[in-house]
């Protein structure tokens, strides 16, 4: 059976979020309502930087670029990362754009079946996003 993981939003996390699932198996798909990614990052006052120095922000297996200097980044150099890091890692065609979450419904297990679960991810851990 596909194991599917919704994902809201594709801001920085949602992006982060995507990637992460894939690597472990799982078949994401991340619900964006606006027609871009970048979260916050799209609507912020352009004068905006990150509030933390930016190898705290970044991302392990994907570096800033070079061209990004300073040590607290713009509004358009964050989505320019975010963006970068999404298209770098083929993660746009997991992501359903313009697509506004109005509610979520479990369908699935019952509370009496999955706590008789004696593992959880083949692994017995539970993985929570």
């Amino acid at each position: 059976m596909e194991k599917k993981i919704a994902i809201i939003g594709a801001s920085i996390s949602g992006v982060l979020a995507c990637k992460y699932v894939l690597s472990k198996g799982f078949h994401p798909i991340v619900f964006e309502a606006r027609s871009s990614i970048g979260g916050v990052w799209i609507k912020t006052v352009e004068t905006t930087k990150i509030q933390r120095p930016k190898p705290k922000i970044s991302v392990l297996d994907f570096p800033w670029p070079s061209s990004v200097t300073e040590d607290f980044p713009s509004q358009h150099q964050v989505l320019d990362y975010i963006q970068s890091y999404a298209h770098h890692f083929d993660l746009l065609k997991h992501i359903k754009f313009n697509t506004k979450d109005v509610g979520i419904e479990y369908e699935g297990a019952s509370d009496e079946e999955i706590g008789s679960w004696s593992s959880w991810n083949g692994g017995g851990t539970l993985l929570i996003l």
